[in-house]
């Protein structure tokens, strides 16, 4: 009687667990693996990679944006910033030494290298039912 109860109040709802974690971790790899593979085919349309609304497109040919916020007519040069620039389809991101309303200037590159893919690549590492990044 007592590995009946035993089995049915600690190994059942553990396993139980252990499944339920398993599967979400699977769910997350295969989102990540969709989004590596929508990235290497090619850029991303502007509402995924804008979907947050930081950036605001200020000229064409190439696609240049600045992050709302930033004065369309202040400098955009060296001194002022860095440009980050997609190689896939040329868009280029300014990012003011400056912050921007609330976003740090740290947090625009981030954005930025992401969008532009300049950055590099995160190693993924899994062991059954857990996903490692460093």
């Amino acid at each position: 009687m007592r590995i009946r109860t035993l089995i049915q109040r600690v190994i059942l709802p553990c396993l139980a667990f252990v499944l339920l974690i398993s599967c979400v971790t699977s769910i997350d790899l295969i989102d990540v693996a969709q989004n590596i593979a929508k990235r290497s085919r090619g850029s991303l349309p502007e509402s995924e990679w804008n979907a947050l609304g930081i950036w605001q497109r200020v000229a064409d040919n190439p696609a240049t944006y600045i992050p709302k916020g930033y004065p369309i007519t202040a400098p955009r040069g060296d001194k002022d910033g860095t440009w980050a620039v997609d190689q896939r389809d040329g868009k280029r991101l300014f990012v003011p030494n400056e912050k921007v309303g609330d976003m740090e200037p740290g947090v625009l590159k981030g954005e930025a290298q992401k969008i532009s893919q300049q950055s590099p690549i995160i190693k993924t590492y899994t062991r059954p039912g857990i996903l490692i990044m460093p």
